[in-house]
């Protein structure tokens, strides 16, 4: 289902704490995450940079993408992989489907994303488990760090509930 432009604009606020480009280390994101209940990455950079900190999230959702342009799959590391369609500016029922699986599963999950992933983190911030973490990029920008609370998720479902998605 498509984003009207008023929701879309929201959401190019950051959900969480932004930790600015220049400020993203090893050290900061590990101690952002720390007693996290899971982590999950959205995005090809996000998971690759994760990854080269050796935090190896729980959930990695990737299109092969990085701002429009066609780039290997981050992070060599071995994870289950679960596929869906999502086209560019939408949440499919199909991508809500595989993430739902992808937060019941076994980690570590590696979803690829044919299409578009950047507006899965909605319905993750909204169906995650109290707890969990999820990262993704603010572009040109930085690391965005979400802990999933009540509110976030209330948050996220109020938004999830304008667009019409379940």
């Amino acid at each position: 289902m498509p984003v009207n432009p008023e929701d879309a604009d929201l959401l190019k606020k950051p959900f969480g704490t932004l930790i600015p480009d220049s400020k993203v280390t090893k050290e900061k994101v590990s101690l952002m995450l720390r007693g996290s209940r899971r982590v999950i990455a959205v995005g090809d950079a996000t998971t690759e940079r994760l990854v080269s900190f050796g935090i190896i999230p729980d959930i990695a959702i990737i299109d092969g993408r990085e701002r429009r342009s066609k780039r290997r799959y981050p992070a060599n590391y071995r994870a289950t992989e679960m596929k869906c369609f999502n086209a560019p500016g939408t949440i499919s029922a199909q991508a809500m489907t595989i993430l739902q699986d992808a937060l019941r599963a076994k980690p570590p999950i590696r979803v690829i994303v044919d299409g578009e992933e950047d507006m899965l983190a909605i319905p993750l911030f909204g169906t995650s488990p109290l707890g969990s973490t999820v990262l993704y990029g603010q572009p040109l920008q930085g690391l965005v760090v979400v802990k999933i609370t009540h509110a976030r998720r209330k948050k996220a479902k109020d938004l999830m509930d304008r667009i019409g998605i379940d």
